[in-house]
């Protein structure tokens, strides 16, 4: 994962069928370098719709070297593939590390955001 940069989450507007499908994309860690998976979560149309593409049990890193956008992008690939966004209530799913990466648009969360100190109104007083 080369250190585990981030951003970690992006935005992305997926095609699902007849539908456009709005998901926040997130990697999950077990530690500080190694990744659990890639968790998809959308509050866009109908109800909620969340799920999991999990790591295979073995340790990723060693497995890909991949960033997080290109580990998000293979699990996006392989949602689209699987249509994997119908089968939420079928938990979650192994990672397949073949499939082709998915080449659309991601918008990084938080990237460049720094937490900073509330600003204050002046007050005369």
């Amino acid at each position: 994962m080369h250190g585990a940069s981030p951003p970690f989450s992006f935005l992305c507007t997926l095609d699902a069928e007849v539908e456009r499908l709005a998901y926040h994309v997130a990697v999950s860690f077990r530690d500080g370098n190694h990744p659990a998976g890639v968790q998809f979560t959308s509050f866009v149309g109908t109800g909620r719709r969340s799920f999991s593409v999990r790591s295979p049990d073995s340790d990723l890193q060693p497995a890909t070297g991949e960033t997080c956008e290109q580990l998000c992008r293979i699990a996006i690939g392989q949602v689209l593939r699987d249509q994997l966004y119908n089968k939420t209530v079928d938990g979650d799913h192994v990672l397949d590390l073949d499939v082709l990466p998915w080449d659309g648009e991601l918008k990084p969360v938080g990237a460049g955001n720094i937490a900073r100190r509330p600003a204050r109104r002046y007050s005369p007083v």
